[in-house]
């Protein structure tokens, strides 16, 4: 049975209590305001808090959506083309909720934005899709972004975990072979990037080829495949160069 106006208006104003109380108990239990800096990456889903470039705190995310520069049209995630599906691919659930409910706001790929409206919507999403939290940040370019948690967790500690790099200082240890590290920008040969696993270990095409030979890594592709310990954001700066 569709949701009348006045029952959406309900169960939006109940959304939003519920998420204000999900945002508290994130705050308390980890601290959210302590780490003064943040990063997104839409390719990983992910959302990571920062103190001396160490990650603390690690969220699962999905891009509920974001406003645009002079703030007055919302776009949902699921309608940017430009935006990685598994950034969004959990949306189809809200947008599904709303064909099912006949919601126009939930299906309408934009609409006129207000002080109020992205975070109404994304209490929505959190709400539908049993979200942790959610949070709103600046985009490049202007505008802001809204996301949702599907999980939230403290990241390794260092104190378990780390290098000591020349540059940087203290950071997680990543594992390039040796070519990635002389040459970046070529293929990179990794596993999926995930909250987990950020850094995942990488090697380039005349390394896969050995791996291929053996088909599996083992005592010989160890001793003929030259790793190197990088930190963190070494690993990187040498990604961003890398060719997909």
């Amino acid at each position: 049975m569709d949701l009348t106006a006045d029952q959406f208006e309900q169960y939006r104003h109940q959304a939003a209590h519920t998420l204000s109380d999900l945002n508290e108990q994130c705050e308390n239990g980890f601290r959210l305001a302590d780490w003064p800096r943040w990063s997104y990456d839409l390719q990983a889903a992910s959302l990571v808090f920062t103190r001396d470039g160490i990650p603390r705190v690690i969220a699962e995310i999905q891009l509920v959506g974001t406003t645009s520069t002079d703030g007055t049209t919302w776009r949902w995630g699921w309608a940017d083309p430009d935006v990685p599906r598994k950034a969004t691919e959990r949306m189809d659930e809200v947008r599904d909720f709303g064909r099912r409910e006949s919601i126009a706001q939930l299906t309408s790929e934009t609409l006129p934005d207000d002080a109020y409206l992205g975070w109404e919507m994304t209490a929505v999403a959190a709400r539908i899709l049993n979200a942790k939290g959610a949070y709103r940040c600046p985009r490049p370019g202007g505008g802001v972004c809204y996301f949702v948690y599907l999980g939230i967790a403290f990241a390794p500690q260092p104190e378990t975990a780390t290098v000591e790099c020349p540059t940087h200082g203290r950071g997680f240890p990543c594992n390039l072979c040796e070519h990635l590290v002389v040459q970046p920008a070529q293929p990179w040969f990794a596993d999926e990037a995930t909250p987990e696993n950020r850094w995942p270990d990488a090697w380039c095409a005349q390394c896969d080829a050995i791996f291929l030979e053996q088909g599996e890594w083992n005592q010989d592709t160890s001793q003929r495949v030259r790793v190197k310990v990088l930190c963190h954001r070494c690993y990187e700066g040498k990604r961003k160069l890398a060719q997909t």
